[in-house]
């Protein structure tokens, strides 16, 4: 065996992990739950499907520390695993929650159906507490429906209700009728002097959409394949509490698979203002609390406290993490992550015995300049975005595991998603 810094070079050429297969598929054959909301520092579900498909198996637990708008745990149900996602972002949270939840097409309708019938428009006519910011936004009835709907909807308690927030927050903003603001320039929330300039350059008018068509349309879209055929949980706090909040089994995930908050790069908050004004009537405290403007030594320190944490829920004997990494000006963050904290970390196992992480390589992920989300940013002339270069999968795993590939590279299936739902009736 190579160096520990080295990683298994034996093992990778039985892997045989070809990043040129997922990078070379497009987003058709996915589940339609996936692009319900647009998110931050998301990876495209064609990576963690090829990970999912070759290192697991059907029935196997499949956990996202960071699952952001739960990309990994939605893939991990519609290939029948069992999908785990945890975010301390409330955003993040509902968006996870709400396709974990999973509902029937008929439980969906019939719900809006009530909500809708349940408007009163009179009760809602002097609508308050509405900021200005937001005002600008949206037509005066929508807003009505916005808030009624934010009176509503019990999105942390019912899984119905999730579901149908975490659609409400896809059609916050956008360019087309499809969503309930004025023409937006992206789906992102732009600051809000920018957006009020756009607004008087373009001559923008504030179109009078109802919430309710809008929701329902789109529930339609994403529900036409019917349910995900698993089951998975949504979690909502800190990551480093995870093996103390029983909700994991210790040694029980087959596969770990997440991108940590990027370094210095992303504000959660900000760049989701519009839609965390209607979950919690500010955008500051996600900033505040969460850990993405870290420095490089607090961020080493904070991925420390991450591995040490998840090591023990991880399967001893074949039980895989991946981790994916962003470059930064230059640094191989993965690299650096793995020979100052993951080679360090020696924790008990989920049998009390004391354990290391072994590396088994680190895989370079190339990032196209068009899937770059952070490109909105730039200017007209350079349109390569804020985005890092270059991601790298940093593949670890219980220093005594030996994790297989269940399937060939030529074995993965990438059939439309028609194929892999299923259509559940509800008594």
């Amino acid at each position: 065996m190579s160096s520990d810094l080295e990683g298994d070079p034996s093992w990778l050429v039985e892997a045989d992990i070809r990043p040129e297969i997922w990078q070379e598929q497009n987003g058709r054959w996915a589940a339609p739950q996936h692009y319900t909301c647009s998110y931050m520092a998301m990876f495209p579900p064609q990576l963690p499907h090829y990970f999912i498909s070759r290192f697991t198996e059907p029935g196997d637990i499949v956990l996202d520390p960071f699952s952001g708008r739960g990309t990994t745990p939605v893939q991990a149900m519609s290939q029948s695993r069992f999908g785990i996602g945890n975010d301390l972002n409330e955003l993040a949270f509902v968006l996870t929650r709400g396709k974990i939840a999973n509902p029937s097409m008929e439980e969906v309708l019939r719900r809006l159906g009530e909500l809708e019938h349940g408007f009163a428009r009179g009760d809602w006519l002097r609508v308050k507490g509405i900021p200005l910011k937001i005002r600008m936004i949206f037509h005066p009835e929508t807003q009505r429906h916005l808030m009624y709907l934010r009176s509503e909807l019990k999105w942390r308690e019912d899984d119905v209700d999730a579901f149908l927030t975490m659609v409400l927050m896809g059609a916050m903003h956008g360019a087309s009728p499809g969503f309930l603001s004025l023409p937006m320039p992206n789906t992102f929330s732009m600051g809000w002097r920018y957006i009020k300039k756009y607004v008087e350059k373009h001559n923008l008018k504030r179109p009078n959409r109802n919430a309710f068509e809008v929701l329902r349309v789109r529930c339609e879209r994403f529900l036409r394949f019917g349910q995900l055929p698993s089951r998975g949980l949504a979690i909502h706090g800190d990551v480093r509490n995870l093996g103390a909040s029983g909700e994991i089994e210790p040694g029980s995930v087959k596969m770990l698979f997440s991108s940590p908050p990027y370094l210095k790069v992303i504000k959660y908050g900000l760049y989701n203002w519009i839609r965390l004004w209607w979950l919690l009537g500010d955008y500051k405290e996600i900033d505040e609390k969460l850990d993405d403007a870290h420095a490089i030594t607090p961020y080493l320190e904070f991925m420390r406290e991450v591995m040490e944490t998840t090591l023990p829920l991880l399967d001893p004997k074949k039980g895989l993490a991946c981790w994916v990494i962003g470059d930064v000006k230059g640094l191989n963050l993965a690299d650096e992550v793995w020979k100052s904290v993951g080679s360090k970390i020696e924790v008990k196992d989920c049998n009390g015995k004391l354990s290391r992480y072994r590396l088994l390589g680190i895989v370079e992920d190339k990032i196209q300049d068009v899937d770059k989300v952070t490109r909105i940013w730039n200017s007209e002339i350079d349109k390569s975005g804020k985005a890092t270069p270059t991601d790298r999968i940093l593949i670890i795993c219980h220093e005594n595991s030996n994790p297989i590939a269940m399937i060939p590279n030529e074995k993965i299936s990438w059939s439309p998603m028609i194929h892999q739902c299923v259509t559940h009736t509800t008594s």
